[in-house]
């Protein structure tokens, strides 16, 4: 499922143009924008599974409640403001291959059981992964499509 909805997601930025990438493409984000904050969470979901099953992880993120995502996004936003859009889509291309690795190196009760990962709660990693990376990439990958479709194409 990471694979093929990233596949998806990575065609779709293979076919913009220069210039698409400041496309506003949801709420105050660019394309840039959005793919700092899929880069983030892929690399932080690999994280906090090498972190461990009894790692005593701050999830999301240090000084962040799950009820402060919106704020923490933002703050991605703002931490890669400098970074290039080619530097993001590096970034999310070896997240997905940590991902990747991540999941051909856990077996199957580790992935599919609950409890196995105390930090995990009432979810299996598997939820966890699915998550923080195929879903995003097919709402990301949506975002984009839209962004285009009502954006300037001439850029």
């Amino acid at each position: 499922m990471v694979s093929a909805s990233y596949t998806k997601l990575e065609k779709e930025l293979e076919a913009l143009k220069p210039g698409h990438a400041t496309l506003p493409c949801v709420d105050a984000w660019t394309i840039k924008d959005l793919l700092a904050v899929r880069a983030w969470w892929t690399e932080h979901v690999v994280d906090w599974i090498e972190a461990g099953p009894t790692a005593a992880l701050e999830l999301p993120a240090a000084g962040y409640r799950w009820s402060e995502t919106p704020r923490l996004n933002a703050a991605i936003v703002k931490e890669c403001g400098a970074e290039s859009y080619e530097s993001l889509r590096k970034r999310l291309t070896r997240g997905v291959e940590r991902v990747l690795a991540t999941i051909d190196a856990l077996d199957d009760r580790a992935l599919l059981e609950v409890g196995v990962f105390g930090w995990a709660g009432k979810w299996p990693i598997a939820r966890w992964i699915s998550i923080n990376t195929a879903r995003q990439y097919t709402t990301a990958r949506t975002y984009v499509r839209r962004a285009v479709r009502s954006g300037d194409f001439g850029k």
